[in-house]
């Protein structure tokens, strides 16, 4: 590949004082409010001997008020070379901007009214950042395969995907659609999101890929994957009818393993689209590509890094069916901002044993129930206000949210539950049937609530502010009282907690209904009794 193609990125790329701010979301700047990301145009050429990228990136978004300047999200290892603004015409204007701290301002000569659509062409390039730690922490991986070429893709879900093209930073701006145009090494493939249109032969050692994503999108899902890679292919037709292209990318050394190991990731479809609906990027694909890192849930193609194997303790993937689950939970439901991280990843985390009591029972649902149980209770798992995906970003959204959903779900019964569940992915019948990026939708903590409580016709406010909204966890008391013992809940602020309780006595289980958070039971001298003897509440036990 050309070096001389990236030869302006030597002063401003390669020495330069201090990374900008790499965190995800947050409180967006007016100058970011003002608009809506309706397209990306990603044109770049990908050179792994150099470590380096290259091209332009296209914006095109709509105004939502009057606006004259606007902020981008770029990382300051990329050298802009030039900014245009893009007439109807095709017409091309040079803008005035600055590039600091990671954020491009730039002024254009006029208003632009609500209403108008107004596109910009960022021509970049740069050295891109290096993931020490991917997925954990955000970069480019420049591996190899064990056949020596080229292994190389990114992470950025943290940090975002400024790390390697223009965009606005923020969970709540999904474009409608992208289209990725990507020149590579002829000898490798390359895998993009969505669904291929091209390749193209260069005739001079690279080949561009050309992959068009045609349902809105997480900024971070945007993804490529760059490798020999082989594919394995699969039938599978959707609960709607419809064929779903669904195929596994792996590298020559993992072909047969994956060909023995994969086939379960059928039925992890089928049992997801049991559960919630049917698959929501029926028009583009499903596919799992063998990644040099852990695994990301990249919208149609899964980073997929587990060395083709089952939970030790468990007979499935865990972690294929962790990140597949988040095509439901945080690429069909995506969070309007991070502090509801949690639904993408507690809700993501319930799915496995789910998953597990629809396939192996119900022993195995709490078996895995058990394996997660562990919080460190120090932060709400959906604090209100407006955070970064780092200020969000703890163990507890993925195992603490999926006890709150295991706890929910005793309190509304299976029946409620499931419906409430089913709704939440999508609120209407009509909406599974879509497939034009109209089911495609932001969620939040309160939208949960609310449908809860239409659906389960019960105030489950309650619930949400202890479990949702505070760190600790509410804590169970009781004590023996001659010949009864005595039940009462605690929680942080005093809020009123009617969770009912289970107590087993003698062999039986009894429901305590708990009204103003307190509850008692009978018991002669020489009675045994367990409270919640089936593991259903999340919370602390304490015996006075």
């Amino acid at each position: 590949m050309k070096k001389a193609f990236f030869f302006f990125i030597s002063l401003s790329s390669f020495i330069y004082a201090q990374f900008g701010s790499q965190d995800s979301g947050g409180k967006l700047l007016p100058e970011q409010k003002c608009y809506d990301v309706k397209f990306y145009d990603i044109n770049l050429t990908i050179d792994p001997a150099e470590k380096v990228i290259g091209g332009f990136t296209t914006i095109t978004a709509s105004a939502l008020s009057n606006l004259q300047t606007i902020v981008i999200d770029l990382d300051n290892t990329m050298a802009i070379s030039e900014l245009t603004r893009i007439s109807p015409n095709g017409n091309e204007t040079e803008i005035p901007f600055k590039h600091e701290n990671g954020k491009i301002s730039l002024t254009f000569p006029g208003v632009i009214k609500p209403g108008e659509t107004f596109s910009v062409k960022i021509s970049y390039a740069g050295a891109p950042r290096i993931a020490r730690r991917p997925p954990w922490d955000d970069g480019f991986i420049w591996s190899k395969s064990k056949d020596g070429k080229d292994w190389v893709t990114l992470t950025c879900q943290g940090g975002g995907a400024d790390i390697w093209y223009p965009c606005k930073d923020h969970p709540s701006d999904e474009a409608d659609s992208v289209a990725t145009h990507l020149t590579v090494p002829s000898n490798l493939v390359c895998i993009g999101s969505g669904k291929l249109r091209s390749s193209v032969d260069n005739k001079n050692g690279t080949k561009t890929w050309n992959w068009f994503s045609s349902n809105p999108i997480n900024n971070y899902s945007v993804m490529f994957y760059l490798g020999d890679y082989i594919p394995i292919e699969y039938d599978y037709t959707s609960i709607t009818g419809e064929k779903i292209p669904f195929t596994v990318w792996v590298l020559p050394e993992s072909l047969e393993k994956a060909k023995t190991h994969a086939p379960q990731f059928v039925q992890h479809m089928k049992i997801n689209e049991e559960l919630l609906g049917p698959y929501p990027f029926r028009n583009d694909k499903y596919s799992v590509v063998e990644s040099p890192h852990l695994g990301m849930e990249h919208q149609t193609a899964i980073a997929y890094g587990a060395g083709w194997k089952n939970h030790k303790d468990f007979p499935f993937d865990w972690l294929h069916h962790h990140e597949f689950s988040h095509e439901w939970w945080g690429n069909l439901v995506t969070v309007a901002d991070w502090s509801d991280f949690w639904i993408h990843e507690g809700t993501g985390t319930y799915m496995q044993p789910l998953y597990l009591e629809k396939v192996f029972g119900k022993e195995m649902y709490l078996g895995y129930l058990k394996s997660i149980k562990r919080f460190a209770n120090k932060e709400p798992i959906a604090p209100r206000g407006e955070k970064t995906g780092g200020e969000s970003y703890t163990l507890d959204i993925y195992y603490k949210g999926a006890w709150i959903l295991h706890t929910l779900r005793y309190y509304l019964g299976d029946e409620t539950f499931f419906k409430v569940f089913r709704h939440w992915a999508y609120p209407t019948e009509a909406m599974e049937k879509i497939k034009t990026g109209a089911q495609c939708r932001n969620s939040t903590t309160d939208e949960f609530l609310q449908m809860a409580e239409k659906i389960s016709c019960k105030k489950l406010d309650w619930f949400w502010e202890v479990y949702m909204r505070q760190a600790s966890l509410p804590k169970l008391h009781y004590k023996k009282e001659q010949n009864k013992i005595v039940l009462w809940w605690e929680t942080e602020n005093n809020i009123s907690f009617p969770l009912p309780v289970e107590v087993k006595i003698a062999g039986v289980v009894k429901r305590l209904d708990m009204q103003n958070g307190k509850g008692e039971f009978a018991l002669t001298q020489d009675e045994e009794f367990t409270i919640d003897a089936n593991e259903r509440l999340l919370m602390e036990l304490i015996k006075d």
